[in-house]
């Protein structure tokens, strides 16, 4: 066999394989006895008539597919082995050229991707800072208030953020729609829950009042309502204010969280939580400069077949979620004003940049001969287990095949746990 290679763009490659004379006739005539075995002329037993009347019985066509396909595999296996490229994709084949005495095929693979690093030791890219201002932690304290806060009947007329318990129907014209009636239904008012005007058109409002709420529905709304105008007629039945505990040592007790026994404790247990999340924030920011770094100052052999094909994981992954929430790909696009270009070329550019972060991740875990070993994914099972209050063993059983996808997780996380440590 002989073999010509034509790079077709970055790691993809056509393999032309033309296949020794001997070889092909040899294929050809395996093929002729295979399909002969089951040919019936008459007059003959079978396997006892003269060639040339069998020859006639089969078709030429199907004789030449039978001794392609039985040669295909071992041309695939020895254009590879002679290219040094290794596909990983489904390969495609043509032939390109045969006859009685010749046979000439064609594959196209997509290769592993392949990486050239730049510098990734030594960076001088700057870490950001950390702080957490004295309103961050009052906005933190606040949120523990407003998390425990009960709702009080108030005489009052409505404010913003007051809860009101109403029932409502709505009407395009004289005529009432689906889906716009509802009795001692609570609304918040100010929580965006109903159509733009509706909540702020009933402050004011005081318990057994009622109102006419006029309102115009968006036009990204429902096909049927889009764009109308509609009343809704609403009776107040009560109206509730949020009540806020104090903030004193009894209600820091009363939380229960870890080594909170008083107000003060609190403060620094608001402060702890938050200086936690900055620092993990400003971290991620750390390790996104690093990579985009890398992928700036690294070079990449990555077919666009590999970025299409993560593309479409990731569409099938989407439609399948909005499906999930019982509304079709259509009105998604409607509703979000997006069109399907848009989301292909944000995919294109999000899995061009994560397969790029991926490969010179584990390239750098390859040089650094970074492993996880069975003891550290026990470990990281163990503190799953503890996380979730479960049993090992029934974590094990969930991840199932995916516990080579924890070990690889495992295996990021160390090796981006050694870029922050020698780029710092």
């Amino acid at each position: 066999m002989k073999l010509k290679v034509n790079k077709l763009e970055t790691s993809k490659y056509e393999l032309e394989v033309e296949v020794g004379k001997d070889k092909w006739t040899d294929a050809r005539e395996k093929a002729f006895k295979k399909l002969a075995k089951d040919v019936t002329v008459q007059g003959f037993r079978k396997g006892r008539a003269p060639e040339h009347l069998v020859r006639a019985k089969i078709d030429p066509v199907k004789e030449l597919d039978e001794a392609v396909r039985s040669v295909l595999d071992e041309a695939f296996q020895f254009a590879v082995k002679e290219s040094g490229h290794y596909p990983v994709m489904q390969p495609t084949y043509d032939v390109v050229k045969v006859s009685d005495t010749e046979l000439v095929l064609k594959f196209v693979i997509v290769a592993a991707p392949v990486v050239s690093l730049g510098a990734y030791e030594g960076l001088k890219i700057g870490r950001g800072e950390v702080d957490v201002s004295d309103a961050a932690v009052e906005d933190k304290l606040n949120s523990y208030l407003q998390q425990n806060a009960e709702l009080v009947l108030k005489d009052e007329p409505a404010d913003l953020g007051d809860t009101v318990v109403l029932d409502f129907e709505g009407f395009v014209g004289k005529e009432p729609f689906e889906g716009g009636k509802a009795n001692n239904y609570e609304l918040e008012l100010g929580s965006g829950q109903f159509v733009p005007g509706f909540e702020e058109a009933l402050v004011g409002v005081k318990a057994g009042e009622s109102r006419d709420v006029k309102v115009t529905f968006p036009d990204n709304y429902h096909d049927h309502l889009k764009g109308k105008k509609a009343v809704f007629k609403t009776t107040v039945h009560e109206v509730k204010t949020k009540r806020l505990p104090k903030l004193d040592d009894a209600f820091a007790a009363s939380l229960n969280m870890p080594n909170v026994t008083d107000a003060a404790s609190l403060r620094v247990h608001a402060l702890f939580e938050l200086t936690k999340q900055a620092e993990a924030a400003e971290r991620n920011e750390y390790v996104e400069k690093i990579l985009a770094k890398l992928r700036e100052t690294s070079t990449f052999e990555l077919a666009s077949d590999i970025v299409n094909q993560e593309v479409d994981h990731m569409e099938q992954r989407l439609k399948g979620q909005i499906a999930q929430q019982g509304m079709e790909w259509d009105k998604y696009l409607e509703v979000t004003g997006q069109k399907d270009e848009d989301i292909k070329k944000r995919f294109v550019d999000e899995a061009t940049v994560n397969l790029q972060n991926y490969l010179v991740l584990n390239e750098i875990g390859k040089i650094k001969e970074i492993e996880i070993s069975d003891a550290e994914v026990d470990f990281e099972i163990a503190m799953m287990a503890q996380n979730y209050k479960m049993e090992e063993k029934r974590i094990r059983e969930l991840l199932g095949d995916n516990i080579n996808n924890l070990r690889n997780d495992i295996r990021q996380r160390r090796i981006i746990d050694y870029l922050v440590e020698h780029n710092e």
